[in-house]
């Protein structure tokens, strides 16, 4: 008789979408369902039979056809579980969109691959591990940055695909893995995440987080991870999520939106902010600036304390008013504006919409191309915010981005030299 033996899983894919066909702005989103087989082979790779993982009996009763325990081989003897935390195994949480994007080293090719890409969703991290399947139905994923595995951090997945995680870039991490089933330890290992500016975090209910760190910054310096985050507003957020935040250590939430829309959602344990913004922009350089010199003297008085660390920074749908913030905080630290653009048109690959620098005109953006139109009611006028902002620092003697907003902080805003100083010596590294 011919050995049986497990070959594989697969993943039958339904598709149900949640709410009616819109433009990328619209905040519904596609909600992919897995369901699951088991497939049973026989040693010459010809199947035997194929188990729904669920089935219904004859008196209607579902029943489970669990995954098989692959910790055992076909005599029913446990296979060791070699855990090897001497090897390091490098993994990327960015996905290949998000990377591609990155990786584009010219400005045409910058706008290829937003204008493919633009309203496809991967604002989140995930990789991919080995570990024995049992007949858990969900595992518990361990990550720490210490080999006794203090300070963790944990994840559930139901199968190898970890999404969700709140790794950093550059940093190596050990993991290991248990199951519903047992306390037996199924899998572990050794893993160094791939260095990259930019860093998604899944927030349940919340979409289009990430840290501001990773991007270099003035004097060789680089900004820190875990101190800035950006996202859209905390309403719909879940107890999941809110754990997650929780995990994060996140302390103060600012929230830099009109009067109209301010709101504090409870439980999350952070220190609530509200800073009224007045716009967006260019717009930040002329509409009514005694209210947007008090938010920005504001912003600054609590970014040079560093007792309100880490921050998370929202308006509506973070893209916006969130957006200007991210290019004056992090432009003040000397990220430089082709960077900042990067972090701003990462929007576009998230459900708050297309966010570009201009209109791609002539499938590129030129020097004079300042301003692109998202709909009748929204001008993204990310361009002309560079513009206006480099013409107001060369009046003043300024010749790089840097310079232009710490004068424009200073001068014009009323932000005390040292509350900038303060800032820069506690984010950048």
């Amino acid at each position: 008789m011919k050995r049986i033996f497990t070959l594989m899983l697969a993943f039958v894919m339904l598709f149900s979408i949640c709410g009616c066909k819109g433009d990328v702005n619209d905040n519904s989103s596609q909600e992919v369902v897995y369901e699951h087989q088991q497939i049973i082979v026989d040693a010459d790779g010809n199947t035997v039979t194929s188990l729904p993982e669920n089935t219904t009996s004859s008196n209607g009763e579902e029943t489970n056809n669990s995954i098989p325990d692959t910790s055992s081989d076909v005599t029913g003897n446990k296979k060791p579980i070699n855990i090897d935390y001497n090897k390091t195994v490098e993994v990327d949480i960015c996905d290949d969109i998000i990377r591609g994007y990155l990786d584009a080293d010219t400005v045409a090719k910058q706008f290829d691959w937003l204008n493919q890409y633009s309203g496809t969703r991967h604002d989140s991290q995930g990789i991919s591990l080995d570990w024995h399947l049992d007949a858990s139905f969900t595992y518990t994923v361990t990550f720490s940055e210490n080999a006794d595995f203090s300070n963790a951090h944990t994840i559930e997945a139901k199968f190898t695909d970890v999404k969700n995680t709140i790794l950093i870039p550059g940093k190596t991490y050990y993991w290991k893995v248990t199951g519903t089933w047992s306390d037996e330890v199924l899998g572990g290992g050794k893993i160094h995440v791939k260095d990259a500016p930019v860093r998604w975090v899944g927030i349940d209910g919340v979409g289009n987080v990430r840290d501001m760190g990773g991007w270099k910054a003035e004097n060789g310096k680089t900004v820190k991870y875990g101190m800035l985050y950006r996202g859209q507003k905390l309403e719909s957020v879940t107890e999941k999520g809110i754990a997650t935040i929780k995990q994060l250590g996140l302390k103060t939430e600012l929230d830099i939106r009109y009067a109209s829309q301010k709101f504090q959602t409870p439980g999350t344990g952070m220190n609530y902010e509200f800073i009224e913004s007045p716009g967006q922009y260019d717009a930040v350089m002329k509409n009514d600036p005694e209210v947007f010199k008090a938010s920005y003297k504001r912003i600054f008085e609590l970014l040079a304390d560093k007792n309100n660390y880490p921050f998370y920074a929202h308006c509506n749908a973070g893209a916006d008013r969130t957006g200007t913030y991210a290019f004056i905080v992090n432009g003040v630290l000397g990220v430089s504006y082709e960077d900042l653009t990067r972090d701003f048109e990462l929007t576009s690959f998230s459900s708050s919409g297309k966010r570009w620098r201009g209109a791609g005109i002539g499938n590129t953006f030129g020097e004079n191309d300042l301003v692109m139109q998202e709909d009748s009611s929204n001008t993204v006028a990310w361009g002309r915010l560079y513009k206006e902002m480099m013409a107001f620092g060369a009046k003043n003697g300024c010749t790089t981005l840097q310079e232009s907003i710490e004068y424009w902080l200073t001068s014009y805003i009323g932000v005390p030299k040292e509350h900038i100083d303060s800032f820069k010596s506690i984010v950048l590294e």
